[in-house]
C-alpha cells in the first residue's frame, strides 16, 4: 500500500442531505498493490471515517469494525453510530449519523449500465418514469444505497426495493417487507452520490 500526501476530507453540504447526516468526500489517496479489493476498500473507508470524526465531530475518535459482506459497525464514545462508505476508481465518500441508519453509494456519472439490467433492477410496483427520467447509473446508486442501509448490499436483489420520486433530489424507498426510507441523490465532481436514510428506532 502506498500512501500519498495527506488531504482533509471535504464536507458535502447539499440541501437534500439531512442535517443529521455528515457526508465526507475525498479523492482516493491510497493505492493498493495486490491483495483483496474488499479489504483495501474497508481500510480506505475506515480511514476516511476516522478523518471525518476528527475534522467534523470535534476531534472525536470513531472505532470502525468491518466484516466482508456486512455493514460496518462503528462506535463513538461507546455509543453505536451508523456509517457507510463507497468507492469509485478515483474517489471515496462516507456518511456518519448518530440518529439515522444510513447507506451510501457513489458511481462515476460516466459509468454505463447495460439496458438489460434495468429489467432486473425494476420492482413490479415501480413507475417506469424513474428509468426514463434518470440515468441507469443514478438509479443503480438509489438501489445500492438502500440495500447498504439495511445491511444486505447486493446479496438482496435490487428489484426488492421500490423507488418513487418526491422531488428532483429526494426519493422514497420501500422495501419488500414494507419498511420505508428516504433517498437523497446529487452529483458531485462527476459522481452520482445517493444516501438512503431512516430514523433509528
Amino acid at each position: 500500500m502506498i500512501v500519498k500526501e495527506k488531504i482533509l476530507p471535504e464536507l458535502l453540504e447539499y440541501s437534500s442531505i439531512p442535517n443529521e447526516i455528515i457526508v465526507g468526500f475525498e479523492p482516493l489517496t491510497i493505492e493498493t498493490t495486490g491483495g483483496d479489493r474488499d479489504t483495501s476498500e474497508s481500510i480506505t473507508g475506515t480511514l476516511l471515517l476516522k478523518r471525518m470524526a476528527d475534522q467534523f465531530l470535534d476531534g472525536k475518535t470513531i472505532d470502525v469494525f468491518t466484516e466482508k459482506y456486512e455493514k460496518p459497525k462503528a462506535y463513538i464514545d461507546g455509543e453505536e453510530v451508523s456509517v457507510s462508505f463507497s468507492h469509485t476508481n478515483d474517489a471515496i465518500v462516507a456518511a456518519i449519523s448518530t440518529s439515522m441508519n444510513v447507506g451510501i453509494d457513489m458511481e462515476s456519472k460516466h459509468r454505463t449500465v447495460h439496458e438489460r439490467l434495468a429489467s432486473r433492477m425494476k420492482s413490479k410496483e415501480e413507475n417506469s418514469q424513474i428509468y426514463s427520467n434518470h440515468s441507469l447509473i443514478r438509479v443503480w446508486t438509489f438501489k445500492e444505497a438502500a440495500l447498504k442501509m439495511i445491511g444486505t448490499g447486493l446479496r438482496k436483489p435490487m428489484n426488492q426495493v421500490t423507488v418513487s420520486t418526491e422531488d428532483k433530489n429526494l426519493f422514497n424507498a420501500e422495501f419488500d417487507d414494507g419498511n420505508k426510507a428516504k433517498i437523497c441523490s446529487f452529483i458531485h465532481q462527476d459522481h452520482w452520490i445517493s444516501i438512503c436514510y431512516k430514523s433509528l428506532p
